[in-house]
């Protein structure tokens, strides 16, 4: 007896191990605690994918001899884990990408309404046999209504892509850009497997495309780990001093730089009464701000640690408390809507700063002296 499916099932089970490794990987510092474990049931709906996949597989090769509605229900969770998966994929962007709308509890349920109707389709096909059915011979058979499958997924996955191609097209970051066209690429595990499936029964292209987006996703994250703050997308505290070692001894009496120091007022209250989780998005507010303000000033921003944040500019004639109170006027337009309650704050700062000529050239002792 042949099994042409051996090298499917084989494939997968590679897939599994692989995707397992990273996703016990997976932690807080890759960025915050909303977006890890978004990242995390992503992977987690991929291997519930994959395990049933591999059941089906071996079920085709004649290996196992499931019952029709055991069949039925493997094939009814491939297809519900697909679906999570790429709902979860629309929430991680929506965190990484920091695209709150208004209502966002509201608009939470009723994105969560398509993805909860197929599911229950998806199950109840197991009797109704409207998304899909099992045939005579045990194999599985598309239904009438499985292009309701494809519509939902693809709702999930289009609208990432649409907005990260955005961003992409308008950002000013070079780095961002980079990131926001890896997101883009998700859209294509879909699309080719779509194409190449009908064409190549035996391989596991839809397993092998997902994988091969969850390795580059991680391994951008993870090399973005190095000179990047995983939660804001800022530069961090190495890539801090390292400019600072680089720029400074370049300032000069004539052509001064200006290093500024900045901490959220209040914070801990914030983390206080309505929860970490909350924190996280005032960091995440107050670092847009201070992206908007580097923008305008050519200035190199970066989190120094906890709610404390840098930014190192040329002078240019231009007044420290001038910028200051720029700074300020951002954070008086950054109007939060807090997430976890239903109220609102506003986020201000205390800001010190340091003139640098080149008379000293230590990063630590200009930081102090701004601090």
């Amino acid at each position: 007896m042949t099994h042409p499916y051996f090298p499917y099932a084989v494939t997968e089970i590679f897939c599994i191990i692989f995707a397992a490794i990273i996703w016990m990987r997976m932690n807080r510092n890759i960025g915050s605690e909303h977006e890890v474990r978004q990242l995390r049931n992503m992977i987690y709906s991929y291997l519930v994918m994959l395990v049933f996949d591999v059941l089906w597989a071996v079920a085709e090769d004649k290996v196992i001899h499931p019952a029709h509605l055991q069949l039925g229900f493997i094939n009814a969770i491939t297809l519900i884990a697909i679906s999570c998966g790429c709902y979860f994929w629309f929430k991680f962007i929506e965190d990484r990408l920091h695209f709150a709308p208004a209502a966002r509890k509201t608009i939470d349920r009723l994105l969560l309404i398509p993805l909860a109707a197929i599911c229950i389709l998806d199950f109840t096909s197991i009797f109704t046999g409207w998304i899909f059915y099992i045939d005579a011979q045990g194999s599985y058979q598309m239904a009438a209504w499985f292009n309701l499958q494809t519509i939902v997924n693809y709702f999930y996955l289009l609208i990432p892509t649409v907005y990260s191609a955005y961003r992409a097209v308008t950002t000013h970051s070079r780095q961002d850009r980079a990131e926001y066209w890896t997101y883009t690429l998700y859209m294509i595990a879909p699309l080719i497997s779509g194409q190449l499936e009908d064409y190549l029964p035996h391989v596991p292209i839809l397993a092998l495309n997902i994988f091969m987006v969850i390795l580059i996703l991680f391994q951008m994250i993870q090399s973005m780990q190095i000179y990047n703050d995983a939660l804001t997308g800022l530069n961090n505290r190495r890539r801090l001093n390292i400019y600072l070692e680089e720029t400074l001894p370049k300032a000069t009496v004539q052509r001064p730089m200006l290093l500024f120091i900045m901490d959220i007022d209040n914070f801990k209250s914030i983390n206080d009464a309505y929860g970490h989780l909350e924190g996280d998005s005032a960091l995440k507010a107050f670092s847009d701000a201070m992206k908007d303000v580097a923008i305008r000033y050519s200035a190199f921003i970066a989190r120094y640690g906890g709610d404390e944040f840098c930014m190192v500019m040329d002078a240019c004639g231009k007044s420290p408390e001038t910028v200051a109170e720029d700074i300020r006027q951002s954070l008086r337009n950054t109007h939060i809507k807090c997430q976890a309650a239903d109220d609102s704050y506003k986020l201000m700062a205390s800001i010190g700063f340091a003139v640098c000529d080149g008379t000293e050239q230590n990063p630590e002792l200009e930081l102090a002296r701004a601090d």
